[in-house]
């Protein structure tokens, strides 16, 4: 059996206005766009050179030069680079023009000129140990999907299933406010009770299950 719900969560107005996200680094793409780039205008900077010395143009220009030449625009090659261009560079304008670090869920700062983040495995970490501590929950999982959703499931031993869904979701909102987010995620919970331990299933006429006794 289980259970599951997605109440509305009130966000803290009382935190003031919502700072604005650290952009991440993206060291990776920029060292290599840096790298192709700089490579790129090495060679042809080296044969211009060169060829301003006398020297003739590299083979792999002249190659390049003749194959273009020869090439139609309408070759699958020329079509399937293309495409390959374009795509990367959709890439490259989306990871310039949004800010980035997705796993860090920015929290409501004590004062403006101070800005903190928490990770979303961290912020996981403390809704689990939330989720343990409510009676009747044995075990649980707890995933922060982007910023706006936390995902728990968790598993009843004991108690009705009802109450312990309220004791949990409480426990649940104040841990949220505990984190200190500038937008405390929503809780997505589903419930589902523990196995029957086998042997002790009730008796289905009524009487209880035990060792027989002389």
């Amino acid at each position: 059996m289980s259970t599951a719900s997605e109440p509305e969560s009130p966000e803290t107005t009382a935190r003031g206005r919502t700072p604005h996200r650290a952009w991440s680094a993206r060291r990776g793409p920029a060292a290599v766009l840096a790298l192709l780039g700089s490579a790129a205008c090495g060679m042809l900077l080296y044969d211009q050179v060169a060829m301003g010395y006398g020297h003739p143009a590299a083979p792999w220009r002249t190659h390049t030069k003749d194959w273009l030449a020869d090439t139609p625009g309408t070759s699958g090659w020329v079509i399937g680079a293309a495409a390959i261009l374009a795509v990367l560079g959709v890439y490259l304008m989306v990871i310039a023009l949004t800010p980035g670090g997705r796993r860090r869920l920015p929290m409501a700062p004590p004062a403006p000129s101070v800005r903190a983040v928490l990770d979303r495995a961290g912020a996981a970490a403390l809704l689990r140990e939330a989720a343990l501590r409510t009676p009747g929950v044995t075990a649980a999982q707890v995933r922060v999907r982007g910023r706006r959703r936390a995902r728990v499931r968790a598993t009843v031993a004991y108690g009705d299933v009802t109450a312990v869904r309220a004791a949990l979701y409480e426990e649940l909102l104040a841990a949220t406010d505990r984190l200190g987010l500038a937008h405390p995620p929503r809780i997505r919970l589903r419930l589902t009770a523990a196995p029957t331990p086998p042997g002790n299933e009730p008796d289905p006429h009524g009487a209880p299950a035990g060792p027989e006794t002389r």
